[in-house]
């Protein structure tokens, strides 16, 4: 039992350091879903809670390069004590670009970065008083990294992490960091 366990892992092991033929550029979807966190500032209430992100991208391969358009959409965040409560919500429109490192083998690690932009809309009140509130649309960059298992040549199952930054709405220093999973296929 010993050798056939150190046999199908030694082989394992050889098969993805092997480069995968045959490989699919063109047009993909992809979907991701993770947790996210806040870190906002000078705020009243603590929203640094992990909370549910989802996302759909429709993009482009070709060889090393991927391209794609994402809509990124985060939980509302919020914060309730007593008669106060504190809500943040955002979603974004992300033109993303990756760089996967070894896309001709079964395993590849990828790098990405991103432009686009937030809607962000927050809320700070008690039973009697809005103390403060706002909707604001706001630049966004991104930037991250990860690993793509090859499943087969078109279908794709990626691990990641991402930094966004939100370009201070409203004089708040707004920031997020995502881990994700997610599909990929090329049509």
């Amino acid at each position: 039992m010993k050798k056939f366990l150190l046999a199908a892992t030694v082989a394992v092991c050889a098969l993805s350091c092997l480069p995968a033929h045959a490989e699919c550029d063109g047009f993909y979807g992809a979907l991701r879903g993770g947790g996210f966190k806040n870190d906002m500032k000078k705020i009243e209430g603590d929203l640094d809670s992990v909370k549910m992100m989802f996302s759909g991208a429709l993009g482009y391969r070709y060889e090393y390069f991927r391209t794609e358009l994402e809509y990124v959409w985060r939980e509302k965040n919020e914060d309730e004590k007593s008669n106060h409560r504190v809500e943040l919500k955002s979603y974004s429109y992300m033109w993303n670009f990756y760089y996967d490192v070894l896309p001709f083998n079964w395993w590849s690690p990828y790098v990405n970065a991103g432009l686009g932009f937030t809607r962000v809309r927050y809320l700070d009140r008690d039973n009697t008083w809005i103390h403060d509130k706002w909707k604001t649309t706001k630049f966004t960059w991104s930037i991250g990294g990860g690993l793509s298992l090859k499943v087969t040549n078109r279908f794709n199952v990626d691990a990641g992490y991402r930094y966004y930054d939100f370009n201070k709405p409203h004089g708040y220093d707004l920031s997020a960091q995502e881990i994700y999973a997610g599909i990929r296929y090329v049509f």
